[in-house]
């Protein structure tokens, strides 16, 4: 956030970050109420100021924050505490959960134009080549240049379009699958047509999901995250409705805290790897394919269940939650990944709900990205 000369708010954003007291200039498209710009220029450099990491950060469009070094999770921990206190008011705890500097992609989409394979830059579909990607996993960064190989040498359909390199947890094999969901596996000798899963060992838990499907970025972080914060909130109960809930993270993750579990996700294949996933770890679980916001009805659980929802980045529409007003769940969780759609949501809530806990996760490193989590209890 910045102001411009005559005092209006400007929303401003760069690709190697910013910190407070900077002085730029920045190219600014005029709102209503305020502006929107890019930087160009840094008249004035905060000297915390340290070097990119990475030769393509000033013009590749996938990281924010590689010259604030070691003080990018105090960046964040900034932008988050402005957006919470704009949207939800000064008195509002909530907890921050930095990224460990081991947190690193275990999924990166890539774009190949024919002869190169790299990133787009921000905000254009330039091409930026790369040979490495020092976000990503090693063994994710060490198949970039296996792949443009393959692509170069006509091994792998070769017709421009974006690739996905993908690994499980712990990082070890190499998936890559292209527009059409087609996948190979990465093997000593080159690339292979595959249809084996990825798969995720958490904890004493295994989940699996197909190659290219949408899944946490940093796979073993998030876990950890999402594993440790509902832990501490002693979540237990009758019945987990587990809704948004994709192949059964959450619902692996609460374990058995929850003597069933109602798993709604509007993906076929999803689902049906959330019932293979929750059925291998033993957890009696209902998992139905149905869009969430119509399949949610009137009174929504009882006094022993647990509602939670990780919607997309849209957030929640307003019917749903006119009907979780009513819900007779006494507990509430609500994730998003953007924060100005999980403050609203939160707002539209607040009429039956009360905030118990509030959590910010760093998710998403080197981004300006976070996950938000909330704990709400049914107001009598």
């Amino acid at each position: 956030m910045g102001h411009a000369e005559d005092g209006r708010l400007l929303l401003l954003e760069a690709p190697l970050a910013l910190f407070p007291g900077e002085v730029v200039e920045a190219q600014v498209i005029w709102r209503a109420r305020h502006g929107e710009g890019r930087v160009t220029r840094w008249i004035t450099r905060d000297p915390r100021r340290a070097p990119a990491a990475c030769p393509v950060a000033e013009t590749c469009g996938g990281c924010d924050l590689w010259e604030a070094g070691r003080h990018a999770p105090e960046l964040k921990r900034l932008m988050a505490a402005d957006l919470l206190r704009r949207q939800l008011g000064e008195g509002v705890s909530w907890a921050w959960h930095p990224a460990p500097e081991s947190a690193r992609r275990h999924r990166i989409q890539l774009h190949w134009d024919g002869t190169d394979l790299g990133y787009f830059q921000r905000h254009s579909h330039v091409l930026v080549p790369i040979s490495a990607c020092p976000a990503a996993t090693d063994p994710l960064s060490e198949a970039i240049p296996r792949l443009h190989a393959a692509l170069t040498g006509q091994a792998l359909p070769f017709r421009p379009g974006r690739w996905e390199l993908s690994t499980g947890s712990p990082a070890q094999i190499v998936w890559a699958t292209d527009e059409r969901g087609r996948t190979w596996q990465l093997e000593p000798d080159g690339w292979h047509r595959s249809a084996e899963p990825i798969r995720h060992r958490l904890g004493e838990a295994t989940l699996q999901h197909e190659p290219g499907a949408f899944f946490q970025v940093s796979a073993p972080w998030a876990a950890e995250a999402f594993g440790g914060l509902l832990g501490s909130w002693d979540l237990k109960g009758d019945t987990l409705f587990d809704l948004y809930g994709g192949v059964g993270l959450f619902s692996l993750l609460l374990g058995d805290r929850f003597r069933r579990r109602v798993l709604v996700e509007s993906g076929e294949t999803a689902v049906a790897w959330a019932r293979r996933n929750l059925a291998a770890a033993g957890l009696p679980s209902e998992c139905l394919v149905a869009d969430v916001a119509a399949w949610v009805p009137e009174g929504l659980g009882e006094a022993g269940d647990l509602i939670l929802l990780d919607p997309p980045r849209a957030g929640l529409e307003p019917a749903l939650c006119d009907r979780l007003l009513g819900a007779g769940a006494r507990s509430l969780v609500l994730v998003g990944c953007d924060g100005a759609a999980f403050c609203r949501d939160l707002k539209r809530l607040a009429g039956a709900w009360n905030l118990e806990q509030l959590a910010v996760l760093d998710l998403f490193p080197l981004t300006t990205h976070v996950e938000c989590v909330a704990l709400l209890s049914r107001r009598p």
